[in-house]
C-alpha cells in the first residue's frame, strides 16, 4: 500500500483535475488501484487451482467452494459500495456473506471434531470402571470375576476392634 507520496501536485494534475491538491484521495486511489490489482493476481490463482479442482478431496472442494462463494460475494458488496447503492441492497449482500462465513465457521467446526478431538484409551476406561465398582464386601471369588487386582480386602471385625 501507499503510505507517503510526493507533495508534487502537478504531476498529478492531468490525471486527477480539481483533486490535484487532496494528497488523502490520492493516496486512496493509488491504495485502491494496488489493492484491485492483488485482487486480480488472487483471482488468477483461484483460476489456475480450478483446472485441478476434479483432484481435490470432498474437504478440499467445500472449502474452495466457500472461500470462492465468500470472495465473489465480498466483492460484489465492494462493487454496489462504490457505486452507491442503496442500504437495502446492501443488507442483502451482508446476510450473504454472513451466511457464507457461517458455513465456513461450520465446516472448521466439522474439520476440528474429526481431528481434533480427544481419543478415549479403553482399557484404561476399564480398570477405572472396574476400580469403582469394586465392593469390599463381596467375596474372594469376585477377584476373579472382575473385581481389581492386588487390592487388599480389610475385615471389618478386626477395624472395630
Amino acid at each position: 500500500m501507499v503510505d507517503k507520496i510526493d507533495p508534487d501536485p502537478e504531476e498529478y494534475a492531468a490525471e486527477y483535475g480539481v483533486l490535484k491538491g487532496d494528497l488523502v484521495f490520492i493516496r486512496n486511489n493509488q491504495n485502491l488501484g494496488q489493492a484491485i490489482e492483488e485482487i486480480q493476481q488472487t483471482l488468477a490463482n483461484v483460476n489456475r487451482e480450478y483446472d485441478n479442482y476434479a483432484n481435490l478431496t470432498l474437504e478440499e472442494k467445500v472449502r474452495f467452494d466457500s472461500l470462492c462463494a465468500f470472495c465473489v460475494n465480498a466483492l460484489f458488496w465492494m462493487h454496489e459500495k462504490l457505486l452507491g447503492r442503496p442500504n437495502t441492497v446492501m443488507d442483502d449482500i451482508k446476510a450473504d456473506l454472513d451466511r457464507v462465513r457461517e458455513a465456513m465457521k461450520r465446516l472448521q467446526m466439522v474439520h476440528d471434531n474429526l481431528t481434533k478431538r480427544p481419543h478415549i484409551d479403553k482399557p484404561a476406561a476399564k480398570r477405572f470402571i472396574r476400580a469403582g465398582l469394586y465392593d469390599g464386601n463381596s467375596t474372594a471369588n469376585d477377584k476373579a470375576d472382575g473385581g481389581p487386582p492386588n487390592k487388599k480386602k480389610r475385615d471389618k471385625n478386626k477395624e472395630a476392634e
